[in-house]
């Protein structure tokens, strides 16, 4: 159905009193490059918006992701980069007055799930970085349940674009338990596990393989992109 206020598209009555009756679209901010890529974490207090980048490529040919922030206080809102230790950021979520990240890592650092916090100096600490002693692949989207537990999937993308060592795991979808710091793989099978969220009831955790994009610039047809 669609809000005649709004025109927004409402599939479940429950998306229309989240949005309200005076919901707009607004361009806070566009560029010549793609710094808005993932994550979109919002805090009500502060006001801020994060968010990470795609990859970026150096002179060097080396390669960066950036994390960014928009203060909605301010006018105009602007985009800027948070200088912070979280290295190839991808997916995230809000967690503890801070973000917990997908942090990919590079070839000398390992893939982790950090948390920053939501004010400089943007301190960083390391949640979990490794499963019975080796290495995460590059950690790609995460969830927290309302029991505690972090939800995370660690697909080989880093691997395919040339900044992460060889797996040393499969592509695994992973639960960590912060207050016993225990992890066990939750599911595995997958090619590409990549977004993950849980169902209302959290009863159900979604995961989506996309297998399409082998993460180096080519996409097989011929291969899933499911859920």
């Amino acid at each position: 159905m669609e809000n005649e206020q709004t025109a927004f598209q409402a599939f479940h009555p429950s998306y229309q009193e989240l949005i309200g009756e005076q919901a707009e679209i607004t361009l806070l901010e566009e560029k010549d490059w793609a710094f808005a890529h993932e994550a979109g974490v919002f805090f009500k207090d502060s006001r801020n918006v994060y968010f990470t980048s795609a990859r970026l490529f150096e002179p060097d040919g080396s390669q960066k992701v950036v994390i960014s922030k928009i203060n909605l206080n301010e006018s105009p809102p602007r985009s800027e980069v948070v200088d912070t230790d979280v290295l190839m950021a991808n997916g995230g979520i809000k967690y503890k007055n801070g973000v917990l990240f997908c942090e990919q890592g590079t070839m000398d650092r390992p893939g982790a799930i950090s948390w920053m916090e939501d004010h400089p100096p943007y301190k960083v600490t390391t949640i979990v970085n490794s499963f019975q002693g080796r290495p995460f692949n590059s950690p790609n989207d995460v969830v927290v349940h309302r029991d505690g537990s972090i939800w995370f999937t660690d697909p080989i993308y880093g691997y395919m674009q040339k900044f992460k060592p060889k797996p040393s795991l499969p592509s695994q979808v992973y639960r960590y338990d912060p207050a016993t710091k225990a992890i066990r793989a939750v599911a595995d099978g997958f090619a590409r596990p990549n977004g993950i969220c849980f169902s209302p009831d959290q009863s159900v955790v979604y995961v989506s393989d996309t297998e399409q994009a082998n993460g180096d610039g080519v996409f097989d047809q011929g291969k899933f992109a499911s859920m």
